[in-house]
């Protein structure tokens, strides 16, 4: 039997080695920094928008000049000038007086409210009769009323979203300091793989966590360096994992994590660095381990690809995280079970599930099954001591996006 670790007490070890070695900043292209991790706050460096500003086509006028003014009775002002888009007004308002003002225009200098379009009347002689009472502020955006010089509009450490680059570009910063992202390598372990453009012939198999790995590295914001099979050969995988762990911030080997004959990745590990726990109290992924070799960290998840995907997501993605200055968070929702599930305790068990209706449906499956995980939505949580969860009941569902 392994030794085996809490997921908490692992993801407590791994992630006091990734929080000493979080990953130096570099600067990028705001517009090539989606998916980011930004290093240093971004600050308003001016008002944005720089002036006050209509928020709808109609006339800027003084609201003490409106007060009362109905259909039945408007007032009367006279017509200053028209403000042009992109353009400053050359010319003030006074009582007594008003500006056509397009949305988005600037506001002249004196007027302090704005009357839609649809409740004026042209009347002859410059003069436009005002059917709606107006109120100081009405109808407008202030200078700095989206940000204001010296605030920091997007904070350290947030992944940038589209919003974020489009807050970014009317800051005029053109250029972020962001997180280098991490340097992954993985490795799939197997005489049995093949690569999956390949057809299998006998018990051969194409090679699923590869891919499924990558595809997720990338997806938490890592760079994927390396992907590559490896026969259950002791001398080939030692010296792929030593060259991996030359020019990697993480290695990840899947396969060759139980206590086979031909299973030697955790011996590799202990030859070339230090293995710092092997087996977790957890189901699927009990023979996971973990370790250094250098300042490379190194997992070796299971080979079945659901048991891999799931050790991916409870340690290895948090591991990514916090190699980028971030904090886990994990999204959530609350539903009612649809069917019972059945645990035997012991370990932390983790259930693919999805929504149906007003409930999740827990997906039960094998743990050498992947295409259960393309129909889930997330996963629901079975603590080690419980004897699994009665339908009907309400569960909290992790999110996978």
């Amino acid at each position: 039997m392994l030794n085996v670790l809490s997921l908490d007490e692992a993801l407590e070890k791994m992630n006091n080695l990734c929080r000493m070695q979080v990953l130096p900043a570099e600067t990028a292209p705001f517009g090539q920094s989606l998916g980011r991790i930004l290093a240093k706050d971004a600050v308003c460096t001016e008002n944005v928008p720089g002036f006050t500003r209509s928020t709808v086509d109609g006339y800027a006028v003084v609201a003490s000049d409106t007060f009362g003014a109905s259909e039945a009775m408007p007032a009367l002002l006279r017509l200053a000038g028209e403000v042009q888009m992109g353009e400053s007004p050359d010319f003030e308002i006074r009582p007594g007086e008003c500006a056509a003002v397009p949305t988005g225009g600037e506001l002249p200098r004196g007027a302090d409210a704005m009357v839609m379009l649809e409740q004026t009347e042209p009347f002859a002689g410059q003069m436009i009769a005002i059917e709606a009472s107006g109120a100081p502020g009405r109808h407008l955006i202030f200078a700095g009323d989206d940000a204001k010089a010296g605030s920091t509009i997007v904070p350290a450490g947030k992944k940038l979203l589209p919003q974020d680059i489009g807050v970014l570009a009317a800051l005029g910063v053109v250029e972020v300091s962001v997180r280098k992202r991490p340097a992954v390598s993985i490795l799939s372990t197997g005489d049995e793989l093949i690569d999956p453009a390949g057809t299998p012939r006998g018990a051969q198999i194409r090679d699923v966590n590869g891919p499924t790995l990558a595809a997720a590295c990338t997806q938490s914001g890592a760079d994927v360096a390396f992907v590559a099979r490896v026969p259950d050969d002791r001398p080939v995988l030692l010296e792929k994992m030593k060259r991996c762990a030359q020019g990697s911030n993480l290695l990840l080997i899947s396969g060759g994590s139980s206590v086979g004959a031909k299973d030697a990745a955790a011996d590799c590990l202990a030859e070339l660095g230090e293995v710092l726990f092997h087996g977790l109290a957890v189901k699927p992924g009990k023979p996971t381990f973990a370790g250094t070799i250098g300042k490379t960290l190194v997992v070796g998840l299971p080979g079945h690809p659901a048991a891999a995907f799931f050790i991916f997501q409870l340690l290895v993605r948090p591991m990514i995280e916090a190699l980028l200055g971030q904090a886990t968070v994990r999204r959530t929702a609350n539903a009612m079970l649809t069917a019972a599930i059945p645990s035997n305790g012991g370990r932390e068990e983790y259930v693919a599930a999805r929504f149906v209706g007003g409930g999740v449906e827990p997906l039960m499956s094998k743990s050498g099954l992947i295409s259960v995980l393309s129909r889930a939505d997330g996963y629901i949580r079975i603590p080690r001591d419980a004897e699994g969860i009665a339908q009907g009941e309400t569960v909290e569902v992790f999110l996978f996006s």
